[in-house]
């Protein structure tokens, strides 16, 4: 309206009128600079817009227990179903974000292609609908799909770290940014590259980016995860967040990680392995408008290193035992959990925790039972199996991950789950008090 009524927004005479040429000059650079005018207006007016609009909220979630979860298998992208208490991960999640997310509706449900991942997206979506929310569209991508372990693929992995010929290879493979198992070979039991495993894989990205044989891998880093999930982040998601979308995305525990290295560009590359995405609980982002990470929400819970907020109660009990807010347990923060099951540590049955008997079960027996991804190594032990540097994601050297006698959030909620279950040979009974 304004440029309507600046003196050059006349209309110039008609052909008739004959203007001199200076005139008819006069009127051709006055148009040139009205349409400049309304160009900038409408760039300054889709900006504003653009500012004006709240990105949505991002939510994660890693798919209920599988069979081959409840086994301690390495899994990978073979295609295994949830347990039935997995089942009832995924309802609880859904019931999560229904009471404790707030107003927050989900426009669109992100999974991979695996049935985990799609059970426990269907499970969600159907617990929205039941409560009378909108069910939104599921849609599956290969992208998501979790690492691939490569050789070890279908292994036991307690008997493999106790058995592995090389444990300082075994130890970079799971536990640094850039190791990579052997790849399957051929005539591996689980080999992924099969007709039938690559007619399923298909069948269940139909609707996709289509998946060539070369995309599906036989070994993988958490660095070839993060290139495999980026451009889905940088082309899909990130887009529609920006644009005011709400998306739950369902996965797996690396292929999750390598998102979150998307999304929170100030995860260092060692503590990727092991950042905490438990089965079935909702861990959500929220975005400025430029993209970057808006932290922290208050009244949140959050374990470091991450910038996203967990819902439900398991985030708060385990903040209160990690003392120094480190996003890990150590030995002697471990010390709570005992004292609060010391008649499961009674070794020689006198009705009292000894001292000794304390630290005991604290030390060796606690870690043995909670550090599941086997750092529980002292650094001296980690540097005596020839650790060195390798590269990050930028291309920068980074130190591999040292292990220290820790249990982060992951292994902490597994293992309490045990407890919970009173898995068998556990040395505590419980610390529900």
């Amino acid at each position: 309206e304004a440029v309507a009524r600046l003196p050059f927004s006349e209309s110039p005479p008609p052909r008739a009128a004959r203007q001199p040429v200076r005139h008819r000059q006069r009127f051709i650079l006055m148009g040139a600079v009205r349409s400049r005018s309304l160009l900038i207006l409408a760039q300054l007016a889709a900006s504003t817009a653009a500012a004006l609009t709240t990105p949505g909220r991002l939510v994660l979630l890693r798919h209920g227990e599988s069979a081959w979860n409840a086994a301690g298998r390495f899994t990978g992208w073979e295609d295994v179903p949830l347990t039935p208490r997995g089942e009832e991960e995924a309802r609880t999640a859904a019931e999560l974000l229904l009471t404790e997310a707030g107003d927050v509706r989900i426009d669109t449900v992100y999974t991979s292609v695996l049935g985990r991942a799609l059970r426990t997206a269907g499970l969600c979506v159907e617990a929205l609908r039941r409560n009378g929310r909108p069910p939104p569209p599921i849609l599956p991508t290969w992208r998501l799909n979790e690492r691939h372990y490569g050789m070890l693929q279908g292994l036991d992995k307690r008997d493999t770290l106790e058995k592995w010929p090389d444990p300082a290879a075994l130890r970079e493979w799971r536990l640094s940014f850039a190791g990579r198992p052997p790849p399957m070979a051929a005539d591996h039991p689980f080999y992924s590259r099969s007709p039938e495993r690559l007619a399923a894989l298909r069948a269940a990205n139909a609707d996709g980016e289509p998946l060539r044989d070369e995309d599906v891998p036989l070994t993988e880093s958490i660095a070839d995860c993060v290139s495999r999930v980026r451009p889905f982040w940088e082309n899909e998601l990130l887009p529609a967040l920006l644009d005011g979308s709400n998306c739950l995305v369902v996965g797996h525990a690396n292929g999750l990680r390598a998102l979150v290295a998307c999304v929170q560009q100030n995860v260092d590359d060692e503590s990727l392995p092991s950042l905490g995405l438990p089965n079935g609980l909702p861990l959500i982002y929220e975005l400025e408008p430029d993209g970057s990470v808006r932290y922290p929400s208050e009244g949140r819970c959050y374990v470091p290193p991450l910038q996203a907020y967990y819902l439900g109660d398991a985030c708060l009990v385990f903040n209160a035992l990690d003392q120094d807010r480190s996003g890990a347990l150590s030995r002697d923060e471990l010390l709570d959990v005992c004292r609060a099951s010391f008649d499961s540590i009674d070794g020689d049955g006198d009705g009292q925790v000894a001292a000794e008997e304390l630290a005991a079960a604290c030390g060796d027996e606690l870690l043995r039972d909670a550090d599941t991804n086997g750092d529980g190594s002292s650094s001296r032990e980690h540097a005596a199996a020839g650790y060195g540097p390798s590269q990050g994601r930028l291309g920068a050297p980074h130190r591999t991950y040292v292990p220290r006698r820790l249990v982060n959030f992951l292994e902490y909620m597994a293992w309490w789950n045990r407890q919970k279950r009173g898995a068998a040979g556990t040395s505590l009974k419980s610390f529900d008090q």
